[in-house]
Order: C-alpha cells, then sequence, then structure tokens
C-alpha cells in the first residue's frame, strides 16, 4: 500500500469503518511508514476531541452564519418560503368624503 493510498483510507480507517482485510493492509503500511502513522494518530486524537466536547461550541457565530448562508443559498428547496408582498392598499376602508 502506498502513502497516496493511505490518505483515502485514513477516515474510515480512525473511524473503524473499514472491512477487515482492507484494515490488516493500512495497519500493515501504519508500522512501516512513520509519516501516516502520525497522521493517523492525529486524526484519531482530533476526532476523539471533537467527540468528547461536542456540547461546546467548536464554531464561531460568523462561520455558522456563514454556512447556515451558503446551505440555503446551493440549497433553495431547504429555505423557509419568503412571506408574500402586503400590499398596504388592501387593508384601507373605503371612505368617502
Amino acid at each position: 500500500m502506498t502513502c497516496h493510498e493511505m490518505r483515502d483510507l485514513m477516515g474510515p480507517y480512525v473511524d473503524d469503518d473499514l472491512p477487515i482485510e482492507t484494515r490488516r493492509r493500512v495497519e500493515a503500511h501504519l508500522l512501516v511508514c512513520r509519516d501516516c502513522a502520525w497522521e493517523s494518530q492525529t486524526l484519531h486524537i482530533a476526532r476523539q476531541h471533537l467527540r468528547e466536547n461536542l456540547g461546546e461550541v467548536v464554531a464561531s457565530d460568523a462561520f455558522r452564519a456563514r454556512t447556515l448562508g451558503r446551505l440555503l443559498s446551493d440549497n433553495p428547496h431547504v429555505s423557509e418560503p419568503e412571506a408574500p408582498a402586503v400590499d398596504p392598499a388592501q387593508y384601507r376602508l373605503p371612505i368617502r368624503m
């Protein structure tokens, strides 16, 4: 297995989502490649911290606003429908003078 192949498998490996044979190949590579082993361990630690701290804010309000805005603009079917424009004239009583 090459380091390039490892990049695609690193996330599933850390999440324990690989078939047994693929997992064995990944682990064999990690035993001989310091760079991939370091990256794997770093990813594992980062994901562990994120899972432990789910109750804490991990993104700024500005980031969340930008992300939500982008999601809604990319997926207009998800956004709330706009309220129809109201014509104030429709509520006027007919007063004669």
